[in-house]
């Protein structure tokens, strides 16, 4: 394939940097953005070379924000290809004792940054009849299970944006996806669930496998694919 323009949001996470090093491992050009300035210079130590040679570039941006959302799109150029990997979670209490600002939260991270970026990008692909959006959903969106109404009722809407997009788009050349991981196998998800069952958590790498396959041409007859991983 010959290199595109890639917007990874998410992308100095922990699943979000597999995502992005699959993508340069491909030869691509990638954007991230980023908010966290810890997790920004992590980033620019991982991907110094990159960066360096201008295939990579970080850009400090709020993604959940129109003007975030605009910026690091325009940054990264005419964009290829978008991956949704913002996220955050939060769970346990049941719905009456979990509190509207934890709602709120779940929301703005994980489907309103989605909606976001997806605006930002959605004019160029149109105009040049191309391109691929890849979100990260979760098996807790079909699930729903107990004590993670807020975390998946917002991965829910980024099952169905997925699916409306698709529609809207289908005739445009332009590939809608939602990877749907179980628990990823993070430092975050090992702390928050010590002594858990590791054996059917997904590695980082293994998920950034399949966005990448999702955007290649090899995948190019998919369409609206919300794929379990």
């Amino acid at each position: 394939m010959s290199a595109r323009n890639v917007l990874v949001t998410g992308g100095t996470g922990a699943l979000g940097r597999a995502v992005v090093d699959a993508f340069l491992a491909a030869g691509d050009r990638v954007v991230v953005p980023w908010i966290v300035a810890a997790e920004a210079e992590t980033a620019r130590a991982t991907w110094r070379d990159a960066l360096a040679a201008g295939r990579a570039r970080l850009v400090e941006a709020d993604v959940a924000e129109e003007a975030g959302a605009a910026a690091v799109a325009a940054a990264a150029g005419p964009v290829d290809v978008l991956v949704n990997g913002v996220g955050g979670f939060a769970g346990g209490p049941p719905v009456d004792e979990t509190s509207l600002e934890v709602w709120d939260r779940m929301y703005r991270m994980n489907l309103r940054s989605a909606v976001a970026c997806c605006r930002a990008v959605l004019p160029g692909m149109r105009e040049r009849r191309r391109g691929v959006v890849v979100s990260v959903a979760s098996q807790a969106a079909f699930a729903a299970p107990a004590g993670l109404a807020a975390y998946a009722a917002s991965k829910a809407g980024v099952v169905t944006l997925t699916r409306a997009l698709q529609e809207e788009v289908a005739s445009l050349g332009i590939r809608v996806h939602a990877v749907v991981p179980s628990t990823i196998d993070t430092p975050a998800n090992r702390a928050a669930m010590p002594g858990a069952d590791l054996s059917s958590w997904t590695p980082p790498a293994k998920i950034a496998g399949v966005v990448l396959w999702l955007a290649s041409e090899a995948a190019s007859s998919v369409r609206g694919a919300l794929l379990p991983v």
